[in-house]
């Protein structure tokens, strides 16, 4: 070894390779990154750690989670890990794997999931599923409503699979229009099948004169206020709580809905409702006091939970 030359006796250089390089750690096989961060995942609590891991690995490297350990001993690249090392950090605060993807699946659709709107749930797939049996034996559906439309999901799935030619979407929060816009474009729907309104204080604030629809469809808020601090932190430090807090008892859409609902229905329309567990009663009285309809039906979840409310009118 020469003079000066920096190397202690037995670090003789492989060829071609420097000092940095030889010291620097290898970067994880795929598959045990994957193993590596369900382990952190289920230290920080997080459940579902083995499903969440794979996706977060898929993600960092840019692969469908189907296609992750294909080739389980590849190794991560410097961005990718640097990339799995962000999006872990995101994940243990508790940040939504949805926000973390930056898209939320829905039936058939991939949407665009962030701050600005409720990460849509497979509950309301149900709620989807309803109006689409309810159509199959009442016929063609013209226009629709979707009331509190967030990031557009129920009302894009609706016109997507062919259940309603024309929707109307409201919501009072400007930056959820904005999302649900994105999704608009996403799926290619035209602003002239898919129009949405931001409303104001109140929902009917956006709805025209003598305006009138087929089907009203919503998830409206429905957690009482006093129960937002104890949801989990992925929903309460996360999604936006003017889609979530119903108010005292976590009513007060469901209210301001029953209240005009059946005068903006054409002839043998319907309301599909999303409800909180244990509110069944309270929405159907809320509905019943303000007319007369058809048939007031709650239905179940597949947990079993009373989960959805349909009004029908003649």
């Amino acid at each position: 070894m020469s003079e000066g030359s920096g190397r202690e006796p037995g670090q003789d250089a492989v060829p071609g390779q420097d000092l940095d390089t030889r010291r620097r750690p290898l970067a994880p096989t795929r598959r045990e990154a994957v193993l590596g961060v369900a382990g952190e995942m289920r230290g920080a609590g997080v459940p579902d750690e083995g499903l969440e891991a794979e996706r977060l690995v898929a993600h960092a490297i840019g692969v469908e989670r189907s296609e992750l350990l294909l080739r389980g001993s590849e190794l991560l690249t410097v961005a990718e890990a640097e990339r799995l090392a962000e999006a872990v950090k995101r994940r243990i605060e508790r940040e939504p794997l949805q926000h973390i993807e930056g898209s939320a699946a829905f039936r058939d659709l991939v949407l665009a999931s962030d701050r600005r709107a409720l990460i849509p749930r497979p509950e309301t797939e149900q709620l989807v599923e309803q109006v689409i049996r309810w159509a199959r034996v009442r016929g063609p559906l013209a226009h629709g409503l979707d009331i509190g439309t967030g990031s557009g999901a129920i009302a894009l799935a609706l016109l997507t699979e062919g259940v309603v030619r024309h929707m109307v979407g409201i919501d009072v929060s400007a930056a959820a229009i904005r999302q649900a816009d994105e999704n608009r474009r996403r799926a290619t729907v035209s602003e002239h099948v898919f129009d949405l309104r931001k409303a104001s204080d109140h929902v009917w604030s956006a709805i025209l004169p003598g305006e009138q629809f087929d089907v009203i469809v919503s998830n409206p808020p429905y957690v009482p206020d006093a129960e937002i601090g104890s949801l989990p932190p992925e929903v309460r430090d996360h999604e936006p709580r003017v889609a979530l807090a119903g108010g005292l008892d976590g009513s007060d859409m469901i209210r301001e809905i029953a209240s005009q609902a059946r005068e903006r229905l054409c002839k043998r329309g319907a309301v599909f409702l999303e409800i909180g567990d244990g509110q069944a009663e309270l929405a159907r009285g809320l509905f019943e006091a303000e007319g007369t309809w058809n048939e007031i039906s709650i239905d179940r979840d597949l947990a079993g939970r009373e989960r959805f409310l349909r009004a029908l009118l003649d």
